[in-house]
């Protein structure tokens, strides 16, 4: 470092050493005869100075602790080295606990720093989210964020995309700002809540696309952070339909409850525990992991008549009868149906590809977004509508939507869940390769053997053993160059066999 330790700062590090428990801000400042703000700037110098052969944690309420590093324990929080790092820490914890209100004084004992640090930071916070629609709100009792749950959920979403891609995880389909992605990311229930996510989809044997990865992630964090910080006087939400103990979904959610309350010591509410359920039963009605048909009906016939009625909208507006195709009619109430169920539950789930939809398909979701709305007048079918719905259907439009061209290779398009990044690989093949005709795209769990009888390559985005013997590429949702070349050599193959079988 370009600066060395004064003296009281070295006496610091020598009162913690010299003791095996936490010492406060406050004990620090009595026995040096400071403010405890001169403690919090002294830590911070401490901190950024990277002692060897040891680590400077805190625990809140308790204090600071000199722990050698091989002895750091798995719920202890380092303290932040940059204030970049803090302010993405802040800016989480508030959108977790919105619409929940906090202090300064909270704040300021929660990171070690001086209550001038964390205006500072509100400062920084408020420019940063007005482009989500959100506010950093100052009142005579705390200070919160503003916004719609959905407008929380997205900005949440960007932030812990950004955490799982530094740790590792493959798929990243979000625009993250560079004031988010700069940063690593030391928010220690973030991992935690990994660790949760990832066990119950092993134990379970069930695969949650990232829609519904990402919803639970943020409620998940939202349930922790308001059941610890605000137990005695959350907001209690409003709940639905009680639960179904025999249903695969409520068994799910029981185990994930489990690991939560084990890990933390703390007993979850019912309308918390209705949240976790209410989300995995809309992942059930379009996952066949999780479809239990002998205890209850997969599909209403209010949604199913919500179905029929916007494909004849649709049809009306682009003189084009989609009425007559099974697939797009059937791919679509499904849909259909985990979205109504969704938005009347209040579920908002974050469309990540919302912004790239309506680029590339512009006049097709503005279409798609009036015939719904026509649809749904008065909220007939469903309530609170967003865009990120109107995406998703959207993209089942899309193709069927377009002329098909005759005599071009049929191809399938075999994905995770259907949605999504295959629709926008789709449209990128289509562009690349004129000599391809993109027949249908299918979730790789929904996959039958009739969707490959008038297909001559399956182009897929996930590790698969295809029910039937067909040319299949694997390739990135992106379309690297390694992909296109394996796509080309397939188009030269097939054409040389064509002719020769002619000739």
């Amino acid at each position: 470092m370009a600066y060395e330790l004064n003296e009281r700062q070295h006496k610091i590090i020598q009162i913690l050493q010299n003791n095996s428990d936490y010492v406060t801000a406050y004990d620090l400042s009595s026995q040096l005869s400071v403010s405890t703000k001169t403690i919090y700037r002294d830590i911070q110098k401490i901190s950024d100075y990277h002692l060897k052969n040891y680590t400077l944690t805190k625990k809140e309420n308790l204090g600071y602790l000199l722990t050698p590093n091989e002895e750091i324990e798995k719920d202890e929080q380092v303290i932040f080295g940059s204030s970049k790092e803090r302010r993405i820490n802040l800016l989480l914890y508030l959108l977790s606990i919105a619409p929940m209100k906090t202090s300064l004084q909270k704040l300021s004992e929660r990171y070690f720093v001086s209550q001038s640090s964390i205006i500072n930071d509100f400062n920084y916070i408020e420019t940063e989210i007005r482009p989500y629609d959100l506010r950093l709100l100052r009142v005579n009792n705390g200070t919160y964020i503003e916004g719609h749950q959905l407008s929380i959920n997205r900005l949440m979403s960007v932030i812990i995309e950004s955490f799982l891609k530094q740790s590792g995880d493959p798929f990243s389909q979000y625009h993250i700002p560079k004031f988010i992605e700069e940063v690593r990311n030391h928010y220690n229930r973030l991992f935690e809540i990994k660790k949760f996510l990832h066990e119950i989809q092993e134990e379970k044997e069930i695969l949650l696309d990232q829609p519904v990865y990402l919803t639970l992630f943020c409620s998940l964090l939202s349930i922790i952070e308001k059941h610890i910080n605000y137990s005695q006087h959350i907001n209690r939400e409003e709940s639905f339909e009680s639960l179904e103990k025999q249903s695969k979904a409520y068994l799910i959610t029981a185990e994930l409850v489990r690991k939560v309350e084990l890990h933390y010591s703390v007993r979850l509410k019912d309308y918390e525990i209705k949240k976790l359920y209410y989300i995995l039963k809309a992942y059930k009605m379009t996952s066949r992991f999780l479809m239990n048909q002998d205890t209850e009906e997969i599909m209403s016939e209010k949604v199913m008549e919500l179905s029929k009625q916007l494909v004849k909208k649709v049809s009306e507006k682009i003189g084009h009868n989609l009425e007559e195709e099974e697939l797009l009619r059937d791919q679509l109430t499904y849909h259909l149906h985990a979205m109504v169920y969704r938005l009347n539950h209040n579920i908002y789930i974050v469309n990540p590809i919302l912004e790239s939809i309506k680029t590339n398909f512009r006049d097709t979701f503005k279409m798609i977004k009036q015939c719904i709305y026509e649809v749904n007048e008065n909220g007939l079918f469903v309530r609170n509508l967003t865009d990120e719905e109107v995406g998703y259907i959207t993209l089942y439009f899309q193709i069927s939507i377009e002329d098909r061209i005759s005599k071009k290779i049929p191809v399938l398009i075999e994905c995770t869940s259907g949605i999504g990044t295959s629709h926008l690989l789709s449209e990128k093949i289509k562009k690349m390769f004129t000599n391809i005709e993109v027949k249908r795209i299918v979730a790789q769990h929904r996959i039958k053997k009739d969707d490959y009888d008038d297909i001559e390559l399956v182009i897929s985005t996930v590790k698969i053993k295809s029910i039937i013997d067909k040319p299949t590429i694997l390739v990135s949702p992106i379309l690297n160059d390694d992909d296109k070349q394996k796509i080309d050599q397939f188009i030269s193959n097939y054409y040389k066999r064509k002719k020769a079988e002619v000739t």
